[in-house]
């Protein structure tokens, strides 16, 4: 259970910030490190993470850290998440850790409407920008002993603040220089409490649940949008097309794709067995069953349910992961899952993902 949660999506520092840290923190008097790479895709999305943990005092205490990028689509910016925290065994059987989480901040532009000049109107576009700042409490318990049935249980709460910016720009039609015309600052706040147990039946079989809650300070879908009122005063200024009402609507499925998988928290935890959300969710719940044929393989079966926030309906992930030893230091794995978000109003849309990994132990 120690690595189970020692080594669960911790994200930190791109390029030298997080090779300093990493360098730093090898520099201590430590007895072991480990670091993780992970790259996960599908046909329009990537997402990546670097994770490490270097032990300070022996099985007892390990600094975190790590960094997470995500694209969720090729127009939307990438998402940049650093971590950086503490694991500490309190006894043979208790673990505690805290972690400290940065969003760097991001900013997407996306057309709203179309340059008319022959009716003199100029071009409309949105830009939406937000960072993060978040604290991650757990505590696991592990039974730890040798006999057949062994079980471990887990508990986390997360709080992470998002500022969410939107402004509206015009491209004057005569220097083609952007104005902002508009601009509104909401803050969202996310709790996150889980849960999550597994069970080993012998030396192969291990059973595993996980699931958590999303609680919102407001609602996600209206957090940063444009309200009724300003949409209103923007269909009085500029001619409402076919076309422009096909860029607004663009626009707001590209914002809850951008909020689901960014502002909901799970960043850190973006790979195929998980799923990437289509939206804000409201709750998930993932069961797993993993199989060891031996020492060096082991085959993992998952499914993942999510439930959006209302209005958005729901998605499922089922999932398989197979992990390879290849000595003692060294542990590659890949996965394969098919994702069906299923909206309350539309047809279900199929994702296919990819996620291969590796983790290095000095």
């Amino acid at each position: 259970m120690r690595q189970g949660i020692r080594k669960r999506g911790r994200p930190l520092p791109p390029g030298g910030l997080g090779l300093l840290l990493a360098l730093g923190a090898f520099a201590l008097p430590a007895h072991a490190a480990t670091l993780i790479a992970e790259l996960s895709a599908s046909r329009d999305s990537r997402a990546w993470t670097l994770l490490g943990d270097v032990e300070l005092r022996e099985n007892e205490t390990f600094l975190t850290f790590g960094y997470s990028g995500l694209r969720p689509e090729p127009d939307i910016a990438a998402s940049h998440q650093l971590s950086l925290g503490v694991d500490h065994a309190l006894s043979e059987h208790w673990l505690v850790a805290g972690s400290v989480l940065v969003g760097l901040p991001k900013a997407t532009l996306t057309p709203l409407a179309q340059a008319r000049p022959r009716l003199g109107l100029p071009g409309l576009a949105a830009r939406t920008s937000y960072a993060s700042q978040g604290l991650v409490l757990s505590a696991g318990y592990d039974s730890g002993g040798l006999s057949e049935v062994e079980y471990g249980l887990d508990a986390g709460l997360g709080l992470t603040r998002y500022p969410l910016r939107r402004q509206l720009l015009v491209r004057h039609l005569e220097t083609e220089q952007p104005t902002v015309i508009f601009q509104r600052v909401e803050r969202l706040g996310v709790l996150r409490p889980s849960l999550g147990a597994r069970l080993l039946l012998g030396a192969r079989w291990e059973l595993g649940v996980r699931g958590g809650l999303y609680l919102y300070s407001g609602d996600p879908l209206s957090a940063g949008q444009f309200t009724e009122e300003e949409q209103r005063a923007l269909s009085e200024r500029y001619a409402q097309v076919a076309e422009d009402r096909e860029l607004q609507s663009a626009f707001v499925e590209q914002l809850y794709r951008d909020l689901g998988s960014a502002v909901a928290g799970r960043l850190a935890e973006v790979n195929a067995v998980s799923g990437l959300p289509s939206a804000p969710a409201r709750f998930d719940v993932k069961p797993s069953v993993t199989y060891r044929f031996s020492a060096t393989l082991r085959g993992q079966l998952s499914y993942a349910f999510t439930g959006y926030v209302p209005g958005q309906g729901h998605g499922h992930v089922l999932g398989s992961r197979w992990t390879v030893r290849l000595g003692e230091p060294l542990r590659l794995w890949g996965a394969i899952a098919l994702q069906a978000d299923v909206p309350e109003d539309l047809p279900p849309l199929y994702t296919g993902l990819a996620t291969l990994g590796a983790e290095y132990t000095f």
